[in-house]
């Protein structure tokens, strides 16, 4: 559960509020930087320490989000390593390791998702729509610094139910260096620009299954009647 609201947390807030041009923000651009890693500080969450680290190249265009989740819930000592990579528009996720009870359940699964334009919107403000930005209620609150970075902090209310409930972040050239909602943050600790990205780190492991949940949740077409041979006249 703690994976999953970490995950859930660090995808909700992939809309970006970096800009355009040189600060990113475009599909052909993402990020204004070419390449990077960015470590967050590890996350104390009822006894469980949780930490990530984002690969990024091409300017954004391919990323990896790797996440450790380790400790002891509820007596159990448990360990968690997964995989969000993404390709363009291609996003996959696949575990590592998912130790629990003293047995590793990971599967050799990845799990592939197309995003669609309104998605790869959504984590572009360069593209975001206004009608979009008044969807998530979407506010600039000035400037913060984080990891010696002075980026662009914003709010969002994603849940148009509960508007109160905001989600705040910072952004530096259209990449997450900061974002908290309630107790629960993710803070930029250290961040290498320009560094060498190993090309296999946005690539899917050998010996996984690839399944497009895409293609499972695409409507099937009802099958064509056969056609029928007219009579012959006579």
């Amino acid at each position: 559960m703690i994976l999953v609201q970490v995950i859930a947390l660090t995808m909700l807030m992939a809309c970006k509020s970096g800009g355009s041009g040189n600060n990113g923000g475009s599909a052909d651009q993402p990020y204004g930087e070419k390449s990077g890693i960015v470590t967050y500080k590890p996350m104390d969450m009822m006894g469980v320490k949780v930490t990530q680290t984002l690969y990024f190249d091409d300017y954004g265009k391919k990323e990896m989000r790797e996440t450790m989740v380790e400790g002891n819930m509820n007596g159990m000592e448990m360990r968690q390593h997964t995989i969000d990579m993404r390709d363009g528009n291609q996003m996959y996720h696949y575990e590592l390791e998912n130790i629990a009870a003293g047995q590793d359940r990971a599967t050799k699964n990845v799990y592939k998702t197309t995003l669609t334009p309104e998605m790869l919107e959504s984590m572009n403000v360069g593209s975001l729509s206004a009608k979009l930005k008044a969807k998530l209620g979407y506010k600039e609150e000035g400037k913060e610094t984080v990891a010696g970075l002075e980026g662009i902090k914003y709010s969002v209310a994603p849940d148009s139910l509960n508007p109160e409930n905001r989600i705040t972040g910072v952004q530096y050239k259209n990449i997450q260096i900061k974002l908290s909602m309630g107790q629960m943050q993710i803070i930029a600790d250290k961040v290498d620009f320009d560094a060498n990205v190993p090309a296999e780190k946005f690539k899917v492991p050998e010996g996984y299954t690839v399944i497009d949940e895409s293609a499972q949740q695409a409507p099937q077409m009802p099958a064509e009647a056969p056609a029928t041979a007219e009579p012959e006249k006579k």
